[in-house]
């Protein structure tokens, strides 16, 4: 991957939507050398998919909770394959991390309610290797990167 591709992915990063020929003239490059890069990119699964970025309030979900998870198991994954695929009306979990520390596990959920964050708080209670959890409300969003269009590159580092 060479700093072409870095600004290629910076670029769909920032605006997933932007065409071969938007992208080509930021780079410098040709439409069909872009698209070519872009199917490599693809193929090799740097970018993995596109989405959207959505208007969590107007989609009936605006409580984002994140929730901290504690195991008692030095392996982890069963237990957050347990929490990834239990279901609890009025929620979605955006997000679920393994991470270091003095937690075991991150969960990022999209919520309708606080009593539904209560159901899914309880839920990963309810998984066996859970002993605790630690719960946070976001009050407000001051920068989520992913989707955004931007004119600055959302990768640190990176100019496009």
């Amino acid at each position: 991957m060479d700093d072409i591709d870095r600004k290629i992915v910076a670029a769909l990063v920032g605006n997933g939507r932007l065409t071969h020929e938007q992208i080509a003239k930021t780079v410098h490059l040709s439409r069909p050398a872009v698209f070519e890069r872009i199917r490599r990119l693809e193929a090799r699964r740097v970018i993995r998919g596109y989405g959207a970025r959505v208007d969590w309030e107007a989609m009936g979900l605006p409580l984002t909770a994140l929730v901290w998870i504690r195991t008692n198991s030095v392996v982890c994954s069963n237990t957050g394959q347990q929490i990834a695929d239990a279901k609890v009306e009025g929620a979605m979990l955006e997000d679920l991390y393994l991470v270091t520390g003095e937690w075991c596990m991150f969960a990022k959920y999209r919520l309708t309610s606080p009593s539904v964050l209560q159901q899914v708080v309880h839920s990963i209670r309810q998984v066996p290797g859970v002993v605790n959890t630690m719960t946070n409300i976001a009050l407000s969003s001051i920068l989520e990167l992913q989707g955004t269009a931007s004119p600055a590159s959302p990768i640190p580092g990176i100019a496009i």
